[in-house]
């Protein structure tokens, strides 16, 4: 798991054993003295650090921050190739990172205390990272700008996204054709440049 960098060793994995067990567990299984046995330390230790469970967990959430090198691809030149690499890249995160991704939406859901004013930093650097993408295509011309980079973002990870969390629950076993998602993607969106 990928959380941002902790100055603190202790803290740090104190958090990081916090989002594992969030994850391996949710929110009730995810006890104080599991998370210092995982951490290696003594509940006493852990509360030096956090006041709470929640705030530890909330803190936990809040450094989750996948890769962002291994997402964005730098710009070729060439839209669908750099779509395929970035599509691809998106896929295999997703992959790595979807059992993750699966159990965290959820408990998220169920315990929005954890989530906090927004996105966790990290996240939100590399969803910057993808509208930063497109914002460049348009900017060269490449995609309309009909749509902002933003909406751009979701359009064309939310499909891959989808694909992941639903053949993840329902284990659909569904074939991906990630050259026909970027083919659909762009089909009305191209610039003239």
């Amino acid at each position: 798991m990928y959380l941002l960098s902790e100055p603190n060793p202790t803290r740090a994995s104190i958090l990081q054993a916090g989002l594992e067990l969030l994850v391996e567990r949710g929110y009730k299984g995810a006890t104080t003295r599991a998370i210092a046995e995982r951490a290696g330390l003594t509940e006493v230790t852990l509360f030096r650090h956090f006041e709470s469970k929640e705030a530890l967990l909330k803190a936990a959430v809040a450094q989750f921050s996948p890769p962002l090198a291994e997402v964005v691809p730098p710009d070729s030149g060439d839209l669908e190739a750099d779509l395929l690499e970035l599509g691809q890249n998106y896929l295999d995160l997703i992959q790595r990172q979807g059992g993750l991704i699966l159990r965290l939406v959820p408990e998220l859901l169920r315990h929005p205390e954890l989530v906090g004013e927004g996105p966790p930093p990290g996240v939100m650097r590399v969803f910057g990272a993808v509208t930063g993408f497109f914002a460049r295509q348009q900017a060269a011309g490449r995609l309309h700008r009909a749509e902002s980079p933003e909406q751009l973002a979701l359009g064309f990870a939310g499909p891959l996204f989808a694909r992941r969390m639903l053949g993840g629950i329902w284990h659909l076993g569904l074939e991906f054709d990630l050259k026909a998602h970027v083919r659909g993607f762009l089909e009305g969106r191209r610039g003239n440049g």
